[in-house]
């Protein structure tokens, strides 16, 4: 019995369903389960008979409204509207089927009444519009029994059951007696539990108005509600009294952030907290009404603890700024950063850098200036620092000195990224007395926790490594090891100008291909395997090359071995592509640099048009008239001249417009994103589109993927260079691969080649 009132969803307290009620499920599943047993019961008393007199549509149709009924009964509740429909529409198909296989022209007009039952289920299942329509759509069987017509001659059926008259009444009997009946019935039963528990309802609701009237509305405490979309919708005496709510229109349906606009309502409901009103100030508690959306406010008036408070606070900030002030320049001294410092590690436990600035030539500004001006340079400073946001903690420690910290820790040393914007930030000009004056600031940074184990030793660290810094280089890490790292330096240099002298360094060639492949040109790459050292990359020997004023010889050697090699391939009949050469800021700077070219080139018998030269903007920009004058005389002797790493720093595009150069080299930073970043694609196309203007071919360095290299040459790019093609490669495996493959390289040849490094 329990389980028979769970499937008929008997009960109302729980509803199972989220939009359907549960009596509307459990009439539906009366009138089909009804259903159910009377086209069963049909089908078992008729199966004989129609097989008898070989009336087989009998035992389809009643097989299927069985079938309909069945399925309509499993899924009553999942798909609640559609078998509600559906049944509808099975009572239309058994009314039509009883027009199409009766030739009983009376039981034909009773079959018509069974469809007059859809408007009443429909009301009861569906609601009013479905039964108006059915109810409309009664006119047609209305009709069809006024006018005596029959539809039996479409099938062209002459005979039918035996008993059919009984079978007909009897269903209709059945169905408007016991089908509909029931489901009529649990529908009033619903109809009365709902006014019962209307009627609980109110008398609830009457007593709980009672006790809002007794703990809301008559309260000596300021209370306020409001819903969740934060609008008013009741207050007590003293709330109307408090907001000067004269009349209750005036408050109904106001937002609380029209009068409360520094109020926040937690999702929770629990919170209190302090807020000005007029000349007030309010303790503000939000509750939460279980089971609603509505949250009550109580206000509380504070305004004498408050102001007890602002004094007490105002006294403790004047002590703090006295001790954690400097007397002159009045900003924030060295005890109370290392006291912010120690803060952070114990709130945060995670390393990060403080760095200390101080101008090179504050002395002289000293001198040249008075007091007030040098302290009004460094409080001018101190603003700068404050307005950058990735810095914390900025103060004076003494003797012009600024200490601040980084807020994050960059992955790469921070003085190749964020220290130097920080240092072009201080080094801008200063107006002073209406005059400019300059300043260059020196940066030196220590690492908590490596480079010490509390914030005071990380900040003499720092210190320290201010001390280290010059023109040269004006940012500078603390590293108690530099001393041992600049013996090592020191003693690559050495070995560096050994191997100069013996001409030891070997010419590796990078392929500059087409988009398809085809080698057009070569760089040519310095590569050192030092018998003492072993393999030293050329990102540490180059530098120390041009630190040691030894990158002059190195560009000689270059040159020389590159000729030779030229030299070499054209006696082997090895075909001959153009070869660059990288060009230092100081080659180019000399003044014999054009003499020694072309006597390396006449040595050798090689082309000036063999020989590409890429030089970089920096070369350009140190000596713009000396420049010009060295590029126009190369160029007319056939040299082919190319700007290299165009995009790193500050590149100018309209300055280049002004030398003749041939090609610009774009940097691997501008190509690694082309294809992931739409506003790089733009600065590369518009960067093309300003190349082509000027007759400049445009490379593409470092490329490593074919979407890369698709992309580029969609624009119009020609030259490629890159991973993608080929890594460099000796002068023997480079002339293996010509003789094997021609002047090709592709990807499939890059991945099964082994490359020497």
């Amino acid at each position: 019995m329990h389980y028979f009132s769970r499937y008929f969803l008997l009960s109302d307290k729980d509803n199972s369903h989220t939009f359907i009620p549960n009596w509307r499920i459990s009439a539906l599943r009366i009138i089909l389960a009804t259903g159910l047993m009377l086209c069963f019961s049909v089908l078992c008393h008729t199966f004989n008979a129609a097989i008898k007199f070989d009336l087989a549509y009998v035992i389809i149709l009643s097989v299927s409204f069985l079938a309909a009924m069945v399925s309509l009964l499993i899924a009553s509740k999942k798909y609640y509207v559609f078998c509600s429909h559906t049944l509808l529409l099975c009572i239309v198909a058994a009314t039509v089927s009883m027009n199409l296989f009766l030739s009983d022209l009376n039981l034909i007009k009773v079959g018509s009444m069974y469809m007059y039952a859809c408007p009443i289920i429909a009301l009861m299942l569906l609601g009013t519009r479905t039964a108006l329509f059915y109810a409309i759509l009664n006119i047609i069987p209305f009709y069809f029994i006024i006018n005596d017509i029959n539809l039996s001659s479409l099938t062209s059926i002459s005979t039918q059951l035996p008993n059919a008259d009984w079978y007909i009444s009897g269903l209709i009997f059945l169905f408007f007696n016991v089908c509909i009946p029931l489901a009529v019935a649990r529908t009033i039963v619903a109809a009365k539990r709902l006014n019962k528990t209307m009627k609980e309802s109110n008398t609830y609701l009457k007593d709980k108005n009672e006790l809002y009237r007794t703990f809301f509305t008559d309260s000596t405490i300021t209370k306020l509600i409001i819903d969740s979309q934060l609008k008013i919708i009741d207050c007590n005496d003293k709330a109307r009294e408090l907001f000067n709510f004269k009349d209750i229109t005036c408050y109904m349906e106001v937002g609380l952030h029209t009068i409360l606009p520094t109020v926040k309502i937690e999702s929770k409901g629990k919170r209190t907290q302090i807020i000005k009103y007029k000349n007030t100030y309010q303790s503000v508690h939000c509750q939460k009404v279980l089971s609603s959306d509505y949250y009550v406010l109580r206000f509380d008036d504070c305004t004498e603890e408050q102001k007890i408070k602002q004094n007490l606070s105002a006294m403790e900030l004047e002590n703090k700024r006295l001790r954690y002030c400097d007397g002159q320049s009045h900003l924030p001294n060295r005890e109370w950063f290392v006291l912010q410092s120690e803060r952070l590690i114990a709130k945060y436990q995670r390393g990060f850098y403080i760095v200390v600035a101080q101008s090179s030539n504050s002395e002289y500004l000293s001198l040249k200036y008075n007091k007030n001006d040098s302290k009004t340079l460094l409080i001018t400073s101190h603003k700068r620092l404050k307005a950058i946001d990735a810095l914390l903690f900025c103060a004076h420690i003494g003797d012009g000195k600024l200490a601040f910290i980084l807020n994050t820790t960059p992955i790469n040393e921070p003085e190749h990224k964020l220290l130097d914007t920080i240092k072009r930030i201080l080094d801008e000009p200063y107006n002073l007395r209406g005059t400019k004056c300059q300043q260059a600031f020196l940066l030196g940074f220590a690492h908590y926790p490596t480079q010490g184990k509390d914030s005071g030793n990380v900040l003499n660290n720092a210190i320290e490594a201010l001390k280290l810094g010059n023109n040269y280089k004006s940012i500078n890490r603390y590293d108690e090891k530099r001393s041992q790292a600049f013996l090592e330096k020191h003693e690559i240099s050495m070995l560096l100008d050994e191997a100069l002298q013996n001409g030891e360094l070997d010419m590796h060639y990078q392929p500059k291909v087409t988009n398809e492949g085809k080698c057009i040109g070569l760089e040519a790459l310095a590569r050192w395997n030092s018998p003492t050292l072993g393999v030293v990359s050329p990102a540490v020997f180059i530098p120390i090359a041009e630190e040691y004023r030894m990158i002059s010889r190195l560009t000689d050697l270059v040159i020389q071995k590159v000729c030779a090699q030229i030299e070499m391939w054209a006696n082997t009949n090895t075909p001959l592509v153009p070869i660059a050469i990288n060009i230092s800021l100081i080659d180019f700077s000399q003044t014999d640099f054009m003499s020694k070219l072309v006597k390396y080139l006449a040595d050798f018998n090689v082309k000036p048009n063999q020989i590409e030269l890429e030089l970089t903007e920096t070369s350009l920009e140190a000596n713009q008239e000396h420049s010009l004058s060295l590029i126009q005389n190369l160029q007319s002797w056939g040299f082919i001249i190319s700007v290299d790493d165009f995009g790193v720093g500050y590149s100018n595009i309209a300055r280049l417009a002004d030398y003749p150069i041939n090609k610009l080299k774009l940097d691997r930073s501008l190509i690694s994103q082309v294809t992931t970043s739409i506003r790089q694609k733009s600065l590369v196309k518009a960067i093309h589109a300003m190349c082509k203007e000027l007759n400049i071919e445009c490379v593409s360095e470092g490329v490593e993927t074919k979407s890369q290299v698709d992309t580029m040459a969609d624009m119009g790019c020609k030259e490629f260079q890159g991973f993608y093609f080929a890594r460099p490669l000796p002068a023997n495996e480079y002339t293996k691969h010509i003789e094997q493959n021609g002047l090709y390289f592709n990807q499939q040849m890059n991945k099964n080649r082994n490359y020497s490094i």
